[in-house]
């Protein structure tokens, strides 16, 4: 029986298996030290100490080499078919079970454009050519970023149920926080209601440290990627409230705008109301756009048109992004062809966030308004519950 702690793992081997099984490749080898590998906590859902190799089988039969004090740890796991102690010498032990397996392909974590699949370091690959020979090495080696990519994109039952949780989370503060916010407070201040709201239900930023507070933007004060300052909500504000929760590893990013009424206003002026509609129906068409088989830039270009036709410029980032265990979770980026990434193709079990933006400069009105969804065989499902109206705020 596989243990709840390690049910993401167990189905995150089940997809590698099947994977080295359609790529033709024998072997996954892992190798770790000091936490070395960020795909280990996503593969196996734990790390080691010392030095470990990590070997990914088709068949399913996962093995592992690790020191006696790391031994342990992973026969706690239940996912290895094999954990093989070494003593003091890992160099001679991995060469064993290299020569034991004989490997005609093998995969290991190196890439040129994507940190998450680059966790073999120049020591560890130095030490894998000392110990099956530099010219072995050249003859089966091959890339995991492939592999890597799709099994950390595709989520599994288990992944859905956790970010789904996060936006649940993130989307209860936003309607605490929204309801104590009047004028007079500070971006700093509403802030730290988020950071309470946090704490409260023991979760954490899923950007920055753990309980650092979310971007909290008066539009007057500058619209951009930064810490909550001194400024003090005022009568006509937009407010920008853009929040990543983590929950048991998995993030949510939600954004919402909320505007503050002038005296004797009961509704936001037309050119508010005109920005936020446009931003709205941009992410109604990015949704609408979404589906398997589609590429990154053709879904940005269902956002980014709908901004335009607003009367807008375009936007500066990317229409959407992925979501999972980091807030910008790599793989297919919903953005213009110049992007790197938004040739990828979209796939089912991928879960973005999506955000169209209207960004103008001068103090005209921006609107930030950012949605979750899960991508489906028919399309995408949304896993937050969308703005589609302007959160007024009496001042």
């Amino acid at each position: 029986m596989i243990k709840e702690e390690f049910r993401v793992a167990h189905e995150k081997l089940a997809a590698a298996a099947e994977l080295l099984g359609e790529h033709g490749i024998d072997a996954w080898l892992i190798l770790n030290r000091e936490a070395s590998d960020p795909s280990l906590p996503l593969l196996i859902g734990t790390t080691s100490i010392h030095e470990a190799a990590v070997v990914l089988r088709e068949d399913g039969g996962h093995l592992i080499l690790a020191s006696e004090s790391d031994r342990g740890n992973f026969e706690n796991t239940g996912l290895f078919a094999e954990v093989i102690p070494y003593g003091q010498n890992f160099e001679e032990a991995l060469r064993g079970l290299m020569d034991r397996l004989a490997p005609a392909k093998l995969a290991l974590n190196f890439s040129l454009t994507d940190h998450l699949c680059d966790g073999l370091t120049v020591g560890q690959y130095q030490l894998l050519e000392e110990a099956i020979g530099k010219d072995r090495l050249r003859a089966i080696e091959v890339s995991s970023e492939p592999l890597l990519k799709e099994i950390r994109s595709i989520k599994t039952p288990a992944e859905l149920e956790r970010i789904q949780q996060a936006v649940t989370l993130t989307q209860e503060i936003f309607q605490e926080v929204a309801a104590e916010i009047r004028c007079g407070m500070t971006e700093r201040e509403i802030g730290e209601r988020f950071v309470e709201g946090m704490k409260a239900r023991g979760v954490t930023n899923g950007i920055d440290h753990p309980f650092d507070p979310p971007l909290v933007c008066i539009v007057r004060a500058g619209l951009a990627h930064r810490k909550p300052g001194n400024t003090a909500v005022e009568p006509g504000d937009i407010l920008i409230l853009d929040m990543s929760v983590k929950y048991r590893d998995y993030c949510s990013d939600v954004a919402r705008t909320l505007y503050v009424l002038r005296p004797g206003e009961t509704e936001p002026p037309a050119d508010v109301r005109h920005a936020f509609d446009t931003a709205v129906t941009a992410i109604t068409a990015a949704i609408e756009s979404i589906a398997p088989g589609k590429r990154g830039y053709e879904v940005d270009a269902a956002g980014r048109s709908a901004i335009e036709a607003g009367g807008y410029p375009t936007i500066r980032h990317s229409v959407g992004h992925q979501v999972g265990r980091q807030c910008h979770d790599g793989g297919t980026r919903l953005g213009p062809p110049s992007r790197a990434d938004s040739d990828g193709v979209v796939k089912a079990g991928e879960v973005y966030a999506i955000e169209p933006t209207v960004i103008q400069d001068g103090g005209l009105p921006c609107m930030l308004v950012e949605e979750n969804v899960v991508v489906t065989r028919d399309g995408a499902r949304l896993l937050s519950k969308r703005q589609l109206e302007l959160v007024v705020i009496p001042c």
